[in-house]
């Protein structure tokens, strides 16, 4: 892959680099990063702007970090909104959110941040979520059997 269009990347060495399956960069300027490795760690770094990175803080970090929580549970999909909030799903249907979430985007039936990767359960019970995406101030979420439920504003 060629990272060379991300200048966030240039911290890193070649071998993690070469073992990176899926990225997702967002920020206003690229400036944050979520990878997932070909063993399924999951890594965060960049700015962390309103602890978007979930990694327990505000801290920034240009050293990845893992996202203990999400390793092992093989993430097949990552969403971000510009509040910024990150929304993920895994292969078994789970969806964890975290980051701001002043307009409960977050979905976990409150208004206060999520620093760390938080479990979504409402309104998802008993179902499976295939596809997650993100406006600056919602989530949205697609399940197995079609329906959607969204979580913030849409304004």
């Amino acid at each position: 892959a060629d990272f060379s269009r991300w200048p966030i990347f240039l911290v890193l060495d070649t071998e993690l680099l070469a073992t990176i399956k899926k990225i997702s960069v967002f920020g206003s300027s690229g400036n944050e990063a979520i990878f997932i490795t070909d063993d399924d760690d999951v890594y965060a770094f960049g700015s962390n702007c309103s602890s978007c990175l979930g990694l327990g803080d505000s801290h920034s970090s240009f050293e990845p970090r893992k996202i203990d929580i999400l390793c092992q549970k093989k993430v097949v999909d990552i969403a971000f909104g510009s509040g910024p909030h990150v929304v993920v799903v895994t292969q078994t249907g789970e969806v964890y959110t975290w980051g701001h979430n002043g307009y409960c985007q977050l979905g976990n039936g409150g208004s206060n941040p999520g620093f760390t990767p938080g479990l979504v359960t409402t309104n998802l019970s008993g179902r499976i979520v295939t596809k997650v995406t993100c406006g600056s101030h919602h989530s949205m979420v697609l399940t197995a059997d079609g329906e959607v439920s969204q979580y913030g504003s849409i304004d």
